[in-house]
């Protein structure tokens, strides 16, 4: 197996989100496959690493409404994928790559809901326009 296999870890050609998303592997210590970046980008794209893709789609979309962790997921998955995202949330905090607030209680759910609802009303007071496409995080 001789074959260069940079493809897999190949750019996207968005240079914002690239630069992200080279920022997000330094924090997790790995890189990303092509399809786990096209996945973060369009939401579409399926194969191997699409729990870490998925959640990395999730967690930078900043200025998307605070996930709600205040109750326990009913699902041994969903237990899965709630400590993943924590733990890599965490990693991505911790090395200043923006991430979407998570609630783990109650006070954090009304604290982000404020503060969400807050900027919400900001952006529709100064014409902001709604997302034309609700599926992209990255224009």
């Amino acid at each position: 197996m001789g074959k260069n296999m940079d493809w897999i870890y190949r750019p996207i050609n968005e240079p914002d989100l690239e630069n992200t998303l080279e920022a997000v592997e330094k924090a997790l210590g790995f890189k990303l496959f092509v399809w786990q970046k096209t996945f973060i980008a369009t939401g579409v794209f399926r194969q191997y690493g699409a729990t870490t893709a998925k959640i990395l789609r999730e967690l930078l979309a900043v200025d998307a409404r605070p996930l709600d962790y205040t109750t326990r997921p009913g699902s041994h998955m969903g237990v899965f994928y709630r400590e993943e995202l924590l733990k890599i949330k965490e990693k991505l905090d911790a090395a200043g790559v923006p991430t979407r607030k998570v609630a783990t209680s109650r006070q954090q759910l009304r604290e982000y809901m404020k503060e969400y609802e807050s900027k919400n009303i900001e952006r529709h007071h100064a014409g902001w326009p709604g997302r034309e496409d609700k599926h992209r995080i990255w224009k």
